[in-house]
């Protein structure tokens, strides 16, 4: 009996000793979860190894799926960072990512009619229309889906429609006019964050993730037309082939500007209040993290 006890000990020990080094191993090999939309400023995401995006069509479900822990972090906006803050489930920027918004009107479009735009409303489309609309009457028509919004603009459905450049650009290649471009406004609330657990549990993935984003980066820039087929096979945007989607060009880490930030905070506390005070140190990660 004695014998036995030791050897079933044993075979405990090298099992346990076993298991830990799955554990040990699959944690190594973790793969950070980023949700991301159709839009062009994820590309460096698809070079970045144990990095897994996780395509969404509409915001609102890619932020469900935030909230119930399937993410580790998203390709976002400020808007949606500071709604999450609110609800007691902070996140951290990490980066301004490359996308631009813009409202794109249909060729028949009469500029003296009331301006009845296709958005994403409570999202960062809405805030966008309401800074690039300024003072003018505007109807806001919810269409969350971007495919569908997209479609509809094309269809002449809706006169007006806010899309990124991406997802506008075939219709702007078919002769679709911009009537006001995020550009103008010297704005830029699209970003990249994490959860705020995540960002203090797992420093080490976090400064991993940074440096292989920078390298990706470089790597986009060098030769564009390498990962023309990547941008358009992975984040499914659509292609006019007669007139390719140019790959933008992308820049290292770098936060938000603060009045991008500032122009948020104030919108978001005009339309819904702010329960909890929130600076720009709140949800930025700063680069000792």
């Amino acid at each position: 009996m004695k014998k036995l006890l030791i050897l079933l000990f044993g075979f405990t020990l090298v099992f346990m000793a076993a298991a830990s080094g799955q554990n040990e191993s699959s944690e190594e090999t973790r793969s950070i979860r980023i949700g991301v939309m159709p839009d062009a400023g994820a590309l460096p995401l698809f070079l970045m190894d144990n990095v897994e995006p996780v395509p969404f069509m509409s915001a609102k479900e890619r932020d469900t799926a935030m909230q119930i822990g399937e993410l580790d972090g998203i390709m976002t906006d400020l808007v949606s960072v500071v709604s999450f803050g609110q609800k007691g489930m902070p996140q951290k920027v990490l980066t301004i990512t490359e996308s631009r918004f813009m409202i794109v009107a249909h060729p028949e479009f009469d500029d003296n009619s009331l301006w009845s735009i296709g958005l994403s409303d409570n999202t960062v489309i809405e805030f966008m229309v309401d800074q690039m609309a300024g003072e003018r009457e505007i109807e806001k028509v919810s269409i969350p889906q971007v495919p569908v919004r997209m479609e509809m603009l094309g269809n002449g459905k809706i006169p007006l429609a806010c899309l990124t450049d991406a997802m506008a650009w075939p219709l702007l290649s078919r002769g679709f006019p911009i009537v006001v471009d995020q550009a103008d406004t010297g704005l830029e609330p699209a970003v990249l964050a994490f959860s705020e657990s995540f960002v203090q549990d797992h420093p080490q993935e976090l400064s991993d993730f940074r440096d292989q984003w920078d390298e990706a980066v470089s790597q986009i820039n060098a030769d564009p037309d390498r990962y023309r087929s990547l941008l358009l096979d992975k984040i499914r945007l659509p292609d006019d082939p007669e007139n390719p989607y140019p790959v933008p060009h992308f820049r290292p880490v770098i936060l938000p500007p603060v009045d991008t930030v500032s122009s948020v905070l104030q919108w978001f506390e005009a339309k819904y209040g702010l329960e909890h005070s929130v600076s720009y140190e709140d949800i930025i990660i700063s680069q000792g993290n």
